[in-house]
């Protein structure tokens, strides 16, 4: 939940979530379908249960 976003290396779209932790919230990005880390959840559900204490 405290790494930046990343994209991923690869060229697909996928809307994924991460968690902000600026802000304090999930945010949605477009994903490439390969590489990126840990930050990415496939629902906001997924990534706010996830990051639920990572303030």
């Amino acid at each position: 939940c405290k790494l930046p976003v990343q994209k991923g290396r690869c060229k697909a779209l996928f809307i994924r979530h991460y968690y902000d932790i600026d802000a304090g919230v999930c945010g949605s990005f477009d994903y490439g379908g390969c590489g990126g880390n840990a930050n990415n959840f496939r629902t906001k559900s997924d990534c706010e249960k996830a990051c639920v204490d990572c303030k």
